[in-house]
């Protein structure tokens, strides 16, 4: 009877992960976005989260990664939070809850279209920019469904 391996259980099994290192470039870009540079640098902040981001998905380590920096960066995780918005809590905490918002759907949106890395930047722009490919996500892949009010007619009749 031939030996069959047993695959250790998930809890067990070791990611080789090291939160500082992986954020790196994405670390490198915020602090250069807290130095009065530019308006775009932005989108070289954003595409290092991205490609953080792809880079984990291709490894198919993006939940566990997202998890483990969570709680080394001691980030309140929410029921549905995106890794994405982890990356971004983790390397610039201190922007709009708004913004940062925006930022995730908009990148949710590049990923949602294959846009690889090398072409983030081109993609944004021919989108109508971040604020762009964020109403692009927010019009094709809602989160929540709200009912639509009528203002034809309003809570107000008399």
């Amino acid at each position: 009877m031939p030996y069959i391996k047993a695959i250790p259980p998930r809890a067990e099994r070791h990611i080789s992960f090291d939160p500082a290192a992986t954020i790196q470039p994405a670390t490198e870009a915020a602090a250069r976005l807290k130095q009065p540079v530019g308006r775009f640098e932005i989108y070289d902040f954003l595409k290092a989260i991205y490609r953080v981001y792809i880079d984990w998905k291709r490894r198919n380590i993006v939940k566990r990664s997202a998890r483990t920096l969570a709680d080394e960066m001691n980030i309140a995780r929410r029921t549905g939070m995106s890794p994405i918005r982890v990356l971004i809590e983790a390397t610039l905490p201190s922007a709009d809850f708004k913004q940062k918002s925006r930022w995730v759907r908009a990148l949710e949106y590049v990923h949602s279209e294959n846009v690889s890395p090398s072409r983030f930047r081109k993609f944004v722009r021919a989108n109508g920019g971040l604020a762009g490919c964020a109403r692009l996500a927010a019009q094709e892949h809602r989160k929540r469904r709200r009912p639509r009010r009528n203002h034809g007619e309003g809570d107000w009749d008399d």
